[in-house]
């Protein structure tokens, strides 16, 4: 494997690492009294910030700037692929959907990316794909698997939303691919401008609504919020989001999207260790089980291109 595809692997999996921070930051500041969507408009305009002082710093204005008749992608590409993701998984929330039922249906996006790339960006459905995907999703819902069986009726809109983020997280993925590395737009200047539009999106979709979900944890708006709670936004902003967001955009450049999206469902593993550290998660024996399997479907995907080559030669021969 070339020195630029490891990097392409380690990007993916420090991001990986990085959206597993997400769920102690969302407890922490619920805790403190932040509603959901307010941590969303915050954490997309730190992001913003963020990526603005580093493009500032590392880039030309020529380097920033995105070609006019790519604006439509960056707008459908901030709304699609972040701004709906978003909203869509904390409405499943709010209508009553379980988490681990809204967390176990996002987990399809592998398997939506896999068709989405074929259709989009021809990429080719290899054997290990094949075997990986359903590795990975099952590995992913058993490491977030609750302590106790979930009995309660699921509401149909619930799972039609938690199915929706699947598809959006699929379209950041590919869509990040196919309108940012094939544009030739550097990763950050392609992250920035997404979740720029984002940004843009996510507000008016906070009024809307407003009009149709009363829960405070989730639409209302704090006015007085605790200095630690700004600390808390401001890192969710800068790991939770900035730079596992950047570093997927970097991992895409080389590594097929349906690959990409398997190595990232090493999220709910890191999620699950910082929740024993920082929340006093208990663990139990089928979240190792659940860990060895998206360990064993990253591990195909590393050593895929290795494998294709040995195929080759050994057809050559």
């Amino acid at each position: 494997m070339s020195k630029s595809r490891v990097l392409n692997h380690l990007s993916l999996i420090i991001a990986a690492v990085c959206f597993g921070t997400i769920p102690v930051f969302t407890f922490y500041l619920s805790l403190m009294g932040v509603p959901s969507l307010q941590q969303s408009l915050f954490r997309a305009i730190f992001t913003v910030l963020y990526l603005l002082i580093a493009l500032g710093v590392a880039y030309s204005y020529r380097t920033v700037m995105i070609k006019r008749e790519h604006l439509s992608h960056f707008i459908i590409y901030g709304l699609i692929g972040i701004a709906l993701s978003i909203i869509v998984y904390i409405t499943a929330i709010a209508i009553g959907t379980p988490v681990i039922v809204a967390v176990s249906l996002t987990y399809l996006y592998p398997a939506i990316t896999l068709i989405l790339s074929r259709i989009f960006l021809k990429e080719q459905f290899t054997t290990i794909r094949l075997v990986a995907v359903p590795l990975s999703i099952a590995g992913a819902v058993i490491v977030s698997l609750p302590l106790t069986p979930y009995l309660a009726p699921i509401p149909l809109a619930g799972i039609i939303l938690a199915i929706s983020n699947a598809i959006f997280a699929a379209c950041y993925v590919v869509l990040g691919r196919k309108w940012g590395g094939h544009e030739g737009y550097r990763p950050i200047v392609t992250t920035f401008w997404g979740y720029f539009f984002a940004m843009l999106w996510i507000g008016p979709v906070i009024v809307i609504l407003s009009f149709f979900i009363t829960d405070p944890r989730i639409i209302g708006f704090q006015l007085i919020i605790h200095p630690v709670a700004w600390l808390l936004l401001l890192g969710f902003a800068l790991i939770g989001t900035a730079i596992p967001y950047t570093l997927t955009n970097i991992g895409v450049e080389q590594i097929d999207a349906s690959a990409a999206s398997i190595i990232l469902l090493l999220d709910p593993i890191s999620a699950v260790i910082f929740g024993i550290f920082f929340m006093a998660q208990p663990v139990v024996f089928w979240q190792a089980i659940g860990a060895g399997l998206i360990l064993l479907a990253t591990l195909l995907i590393a050593l895929e291109p290795r494998l294709q080559r040995r195929k080759k030669l050994e057809n050559g021969l």
